[in-house]
């Protein structure tokens, strides 16, 4: 049998969509349009509408693409057709806009492979886009351009962080709409913007040991518990308020043993003995995790833990998430190379290396550590003169000058 045309040229108005007509050229090529009859058109409704919408036109009917760009506006605007005349909501298999982009995206395994408190986090700021959507008709995904993102993205430059969050999920979501052949380009990912600021401030010894002592005073003594021992090891709020007893933590030897969440390495981590003794006060036999709330016997609900921190601490700039970076400068100024860093915390040598980059430069103890090495400080008994090198207090040096 002889085979026939790519598109067979009869039939070519049914297979790319309700009311689509060809107008051939004298070059072979053909001017797609939507041409709805005059007797079904809505008030407003073009006579003829040239498609695709997005992107360029060819007319070049072998160009799978274009044909493919043809057949979504046509049915998009099919289902806009229905809605105009009809006055009834378009079914929502047919709009390829941002409410069908978000719950494909969250049916996805990328999505589901995600930790929870991270789906929660993108679910949020996903549905910050989707407000946006609304209130411009929830248009099609695909006829999104560059400067209605970065428009978008304005309303939050009093917000840097919040805007980055956005920006994040809003590329994902685009790069989603890319692999369901919804679009062919990603204009998010072209936007550039500076990081914000962090306002993280950086836990100091004296910090850590004051807010433990108001956390206890105030009846809460695992919250305690949990800051000096984030302030030992540096690790994820969100992992080490899960941390069980027996299992990520052996009383017997005081040393913590789990899996780097980010580098999937076991490590195990002694802890000092001040530590361990206040482990050893806040310890539930009856319970699973080392730090529980005493409110529902259960280990700490982020959000919670946060808010009752936040009603406690005698700082107000002092933040649960800054201990894991002040875990790290504080193994700095104590001579720690970066791979002795990231052994503990769990980050990548490239994060250890950025983090003291920003907090390091200006840090006066690590000032103090240099010249000690240089052999420009002079030193008594294996110590710096200064005790403040030591983490001595003052009234130790003042007992010891008596």
């Amino acid at each position: 049998m002889k085979p026939g045309p790519q598109i067979p040229m009869p039939s070519v108005a049914l297979e790319l969509g309700k009311y689509v007509t060809l107008r051939r050229r004298k070059d072979g090529t053909h001017r797609v349009l939507m041409e709805v009859p005059a007797r079904l058109r809505p008030s407003g409704w073009s006579a003829a509408i040239p498609l695709p919408i997005n992107g360029g036109r060819t007319g070049d009917l072998s160009d799978l693409d274009e044909v493919r760009r043809i057949r979504d506006d046509a049915q998009t605007l099919y289902a806009r057709l229905q809605q105009a005349r009809m006055g009834a909501a378009a079914p929502e298999a047919v709009l390829r806009n941002f409410p069908r982009l978000v719950r494909e995206w969250q049916t996805s395994q990328g999505f589901k492979a995600k930790k929870p408190r991270t789906q929660k986090g993108y679910a949020y700021h996903a549905s910050l886009i989707l407000d946006w959507s609304a209130a411009n008709g929830d248009r099609p995904v695909a006829g999104l351009p560059r400067d209605a993102i970065e428009a978008f993205l304005a309303l939050y430059d009093d917000r840097p962080t919040s805007r980055r969050h956005v920006k994040i999920v809003l590329k994902m979501l685009l790069d989603h709409a890319i692999a369901l052949g919804w679009r062919a380009d990603n204009p998010a990912e072209r936007i550039k913007m500076a990081a914000p600021e962090s306002r993280l401030v950086i836990w100091e010894w004296e910090d850590a040991r004051r807010e433990a002592w108001a956390c206890a005073a105030a009846g809460q003594p695992s919250i305690a518990a949990l800051i000096l021992t984030n302030w030992e090891i540096g690790q994820r709020v969100t992992d080490l308020r899960l941390f069980r007893r027996g299992a990520d933590y052996t009383p017997a030897d005081g040393a913590f043993r789990y899996w780097q969440s980010k580098t999937q390495s076991y490590v195990t981590v002694p802890v000092s003995d001040d530590l361990r003794a206040m482990l050893a006060i806040v310890e539930k036999p009856d319970s699973l995790y080392l730090f529980t709330d005493a409110a529902t016997g259960k280990p700490w609900d982020e959000q919670r833990l946060g808010h009752v921190f936040a009603a406690i601490r005698t700082r107000s700039d002092l933040q649960l998430r800054a201990l894991r970076h002040s875990c790290v400068v504080q193994q700095a100024r104590a001579g720690c190379t970066v791979p002795e860093i990231a052994s503990v915390t769990g980050h990548s040598p490239f994060s250890v290396e950025q983090i003291l980059r920003k907090y390091l430069p200006r840090d006066n103890q690590v000032a103090w550590n240099a010249q000690r090495k240089r052999g420009l400080i002079r030193t008594e008994g294996g110590q710096e003169s200064d005790g403040r090198l030591t983490g001595e207090s003052d009234d130790r040096r003042a007992a010891t000058a008596k």
